[in-house]
């Protein structure tokens, strides 16, 4: 008995029927595909690339708090801040701490700067003082401040006034530090200029002075 079926017309043509009809029916599904149809479950992982995303079409929102690190951003992105020393000035020595009042402390060097837009200018100073009390029981406190266009700045250069070295009635050498800024943010460009002025101390010995001061401009953009 022979148990194989004969290849018919009417196989073939049910055969090719059926093809038509299963293609046919993906191609009508995919042609009308309504508004958000296609979900998530329905993506294959990776299958989204990067030509597949439009313009602009990853927002902030989009964008997991914290997921973007340094790594992620290209060299030269977010610029980094730096400073730069513009100016230096100095001044010293000079006498005349025994007394009390003021008296000014000429400097030489670059004393003007101007603060350029979109950046603030600093300034930074030191100071190193020989000095000696008059009496152990009040310490000798010499001084230098800075002014900037006239106007009293935050710098006061004195050595520590604490209850050691100050109180010596044999000289000795000590420091003072402070610095002042950011100066610009209300008017770039505008000329600034620098001015030193000492104070006296009674209690300080007349060999007293200021052996040294030195002032750094800085810019930082």
């Amino acid at each position: 008995m022979n148990l194989r079926p004969k290849l018919t017309y009417a196989n073939v043509a049910a055969t090719i029927a059926l093809i038509v009809a299963i293609g046919g029916g993906t191609v009508y599904a995919a042609a009308h595909l309504g508004k958000n149809d296609v979900k998530s479950k329905n993506i294959a992982p990776g299958a989204v690339k990067t030509a597949d995303l439009g313009k602009n079409a990853v927002t902030s929102p989009k964008i997991k708090n914290g997921g973007v690190t340094g790594a992620d951003i290209a060299a030269g992105v977010i610029r980094s801040a730096s400073a730069d020393v513009t100016g230096t000035a100095t001044g010293g020595p000079q006498g005349g701490f025994n007394t009390n009042g003021n008296a000014p402390l000429p400097l030489s060097g670059t004393t003007t700067f101007t603060p350029q837009a979109n950046e603030v200018a600093a300034i930074a100073a030191e100071a190193q003082f020989t000095f000696a009390t008059t009496n152990t029981n009040q310490p000798c406190q010499p001084a230098v401040a800075l002014f900037v266009n006239g106007q009293f700045t935050r710098v006061f250069l004195s050595p520590d006034p604490g209850n050691g070295p100050t109180y010596s009635t044999t000289p000795i050498t000590g420091n003072g530090y402070d610095a002042d800024g950011p100066f610009g943010l209300i008017n770039p460009g505008t000329p600034l200029t620098i001015t030193a002025q000492t104070r006296g101390d009674s209690d300080c010995t007349a060999g007293t002075q200021v052996d040294k001061v030195v002032v750094r401009i800085v810019q930082i953009h």
